[in-house]
């Protein structure tokens, strides 16, 4: 007896509504996935329009001033306010099943759920490979609006061949080879406070600690009592520090030398591993991202150059966000007439990400780029 095509299709729809939906269910290829938890953590933002815009104001014109009796008034209105300007990106995936399988599991329920589930699970996966991927990536070009601003499209390296830190990362490097200081819509060329806080270090040792501390110093502010606060400027109760594996090692080596206290029974020391990290600094963990391993720069003699960074970011300033009502959107169960025993289910989702302040977000601190 036949099985009539609109009934599979109930029968997919009613199991798809009994998986989690939304989440990433994932068998961890990489050993960690800092923005896919940011992005499932709720810490997203929902917006709507045609592309997430927010105000920020720059500058002063140091209009205030001390004054005499009867001293003469000039009074004038500035604009130092500009509109950060980032481009909505569009992610999807599907996973399909061919009547023929779905009629071999039907009449077992544990076989034609696994059948569902494994579909799923493994387009997910590939979900959430390219969102940490690209996360931690620039696009491919200034015009480039396939892809997302990873974290090193906000907080960028200093020049080649530069080794003054201060709020100095003003140059995105791109996938494709080029540069560019426009940044979300704003040139921090000739905007300086739309510049991120970024140092050099030579080697993992205390003068790597000096740095850090200066940078988590200078990055933290603490706006005057009377001047209203429309922002998000005290420190987020998110911030973490990132780097590659041979970094992380090292700087645990340097914690176990910093301490007296390790077992000796235990070879690892203190340095015990857990999802939440083994190496703190300034309460903020030291997490290990895979993707940073194989990072790179193009020196300013063509050659390709490993910079070993060491992201700081702070997750209130910098935020995912998501269009509102098109993300993680599951279809339903669709048929082509190119292969009409074939059912598809498409997964789709529109989003960015939106840093508020380059000044607050967090830092980076890399080796010395050459600059030749």
């Amino acid at each position: 007896m036949g099985v009539d095509n609109d009934k599979l299709a109930d029968l997919i729809a009613t199991t798809l509504k009994d998986l989690p939906k939304g989440q990433f269910e994932v068998m961890w290829d990489s050993q960690d996935y800092v923005l896919c938890r940011i992005y499932q953590e709720q810490r997203r933002q929902i917006d709507g329009g045609t592309s997430i815009q927010r105000n920020v104001i720059l500058d002063r014109n140091g209009r205030a001033r001390y004054r005499r009796l009867y001293d003469t008034d000039q009074p004038t209105v500035d604009q130092n306010m500009h509109t950060i300007d980032v481009p909505w990106t569009q992610i999807g995936t599907d996973y399909s099943w061919d009547v023929v399988e779905i009629l071999r599991n039907k009449n077992s329920t544990k076989g034609f759920i696994n059948l569902m589930e494994s579909r799923r699970t493994e387009r997910m996966w590939d979900l959430a490979e390219l969102i940490e991927e690209r996360g931690w990536a620039t696009p491919t070009s200034a015009t480039d609006r396939l892809y997302p601003y990873g974290i090193p499209y906000y907080i960028n390296f200093l020049d080649n061949g530069s080794s003054t830190g201060g709020f100095h990362g003003k140059t995105i490097r791109y996938q494709g080879g080029t540069t560019g200081t426009i940044c979300a819509g704003i040139d921090a060329a000739t905007e300086e406070k739309w510049r991120n806080y970024a140092d050099v270090y030579t080697k993992v040792d205390n003068s790597l600690l000096r740095k850090l501390r200066s940078a988590v110093r200078r990055t933290r502010f603490r706006p005057a009592p009377f001047v209203p606060q429309n922002g998000q400027d005290k420190p987020g109760p998110k911030i973490e520090l990132y780097s590659n594996d041979a970094i992380v090692t090292e700087m645990e080596d340097l914690a176990d030398k910093r301490d007296d206290n390790n077992a000796p029974q235990d070879l690892a020391g203190k340095m015990l591993h857990s999802y939440e990290g083994a190496v703190y600094f300034n309460r903020m963990p030291l997490r290990y991202v895979p993707q940073l391993d194989g990072q790179t720069v193009v020196d300013g003699g063509g050659n390709t150059f490993s910079p070993d960074a060491i992201y700081c970011a702070d997750w209130s300033k910098m935020q995912p966000v998501v269009q509102d009502g098109y993300w993680m959107e599951e279809s339903k169960p669709m048929v082509d007439r190119g292969q009409h025993t074939t059912f598809t289910v498409f997964l789709d989702g529109s989003h960015n990400n939106l840093c508020t302040n380059r000044r607050t977000v967090g830092f980076v601190l890399h080796k010395l780029i050459p600059a030749a």
